[in-house]
């Protein structure tokens, strides 16, 4: 699936989506980025991002806090996308605090 595959897709669900994208270490330098977002990011249907670790996605979960969140791995065969769970959210009570 290509990066406009995934951004149809995402765009078709019902309600705002937050795609947090994580390349693998080797992922080229040159390769296309798959972030990429409308100036006005807070009203877009979707809002890309990269993985920035548990903690740190977990900041951008709590302010899109109205939003499904999505792990897309582009860089597997075929890419992946499937919802995202966090080893910090598994720990946090469903509002975000211990």
């Amino acid at each position: 699936m290509m990066c406009a595959a995934v951004q149809s897709k995402l765009s078709s669900l019902s309600g705002g989506q937050l795609a947090i994208v994580r390349y693998r270490p080797d992922h080229p330098v040159l390769a296309a980025d798959w972030v990429d977002n409308n100036a006005d990011i807070d009203h877009s249907k979707v809002v890309w991002a990269r993985d920035m670790g548990p903690v740190q996605n977990q900041e951008l979960i709590r302010y899109f806090n109205n939003r499904q969140v999505w792990l897309v791995q582009p860089d597997e065969a075929p890419v992946r996308v499937e919802p995202y769970n966090s080893p910090t959210l598994n720990s946090l009570g469903a509002n975000g605090t211990l």
